[in-house]
């Protein structure tokens, strides 16, 4: 199966030797051994840079999608899509810092800065479980880079709102043994009334203070749009292009039409940077 892998991944493979991806675990040892050089630095950060965009609607996109799901009040989904939106937006936020995730044999980033090496991240322990995977091993990094993270400063239930959203979504996903619909059981009710959606969303959006991220019945699309908002604005200080083309943004709006978000100016700056 063929598809588009990360730029960064790619370039740092062929930059090592690698052209054949079948014979990448060879390479581990130069991989362990390689060295950001300032020579590199700007031809690396301009792919990290690509990748990061394509995240970020990745990201964008997600929240979308979940947020047309919730105005047909179809709410179990919509859990997961966006918990995957805090992953991709995690991810999105680390390249703007010019950290690079890549692969081979393990889960490691790579700070593109001079002197930058690979850095194994899939291991050790976090809350007393291994880390391991790309959603665990990304949470944890984040977490252990970007001390400043308002969505940090709280917990939900004691759990941090990542570890939260990631608990709601395995809890959805795999544990219950079947989607709760027509019973809503985790988000509030505006959101499902077509006339009252925009306006709770631009609640969020407007929340400074994160009062809605850290409250059990509002946080699975709060905290999302808050890391959103966060995400574009470092997003746009590392880039200095449209990070969605207009066939993206359209299908972005593809998904909000019935909910008149795209008539809001603050859901429309999350995909629309105002760049040509």
């Amino acid at each position: 199966m063929s598809f588009d892998r990360y730029r960064i991944q790619t370039a740092i493979e062929l930059d090592i030797g690698c052209t054949d991806l079948t014979k990448w675990g060879s390479y581990l040892q130069k991989f362990k051994d390689y060295e950001v050089t300032e020579s590199k630095c700007e031809k690396l950060l301009f792919e990290l840079k690509q990748d990061a965009s394509d995240i970020y609607f990745k990201a964008v996109f997600s929240i979308a999608d979940a947020i047309n799901s919730l105005s047909h009040r179809r709410h179990s989904w919509a859990v997961i899509k966006l918990y995957y939106s805090v992953f991709f937006l995690l991810r999105c936020s680390l390249a703007t810092k010019n950290i690079a995730f890549l692969k081979n044999h393990g889960i490691y980033t790579l700070n593109l800065s001079k002197g930058g090496k690979p850095e194994r991240r899939d291991c050790g322990k976090y809350l007393g479980e291994k880390v391991s995977g790309d959603h665990k091993t990304t949470i944890v990094t984040f977490l252990s880079l970007c001390s400043d993270d308002i969505l940090s400063t709280n917990s939900i239930n004691g759990k941090h709102v990542y570890d939260w959203l990631m608990e709601l979504r395995n809890q959805v996903n795999y544990r219950e043994r079947a989607f709760t619909e027509p019973i809503n059981k985790y988000f509030f009710s505006n959101l499902f009334d077509k006339s009252r959606l925009k306006e709770q969303v631009e609640t969020y959006l407007k929340d400074e203070v994160c009062v809605y991220c850290f409250d059990e019945d509002h946080c699975a699309l709060a905290a999302p749009l808050k890391l959103a908002t966060i995400v574009k604005k470092e997003l746009f200080d590392f880039i200095n292009f449209e990070p969605m083309d207009s066939g993206r943004q359209a299908e972005i709006e593809k998904l909000l039409n019935e909910t008149n978000l795209v008539q809001s100016d603050r859901f429309r700056s999350l995909y629309q940077f105002g760049r040509s």
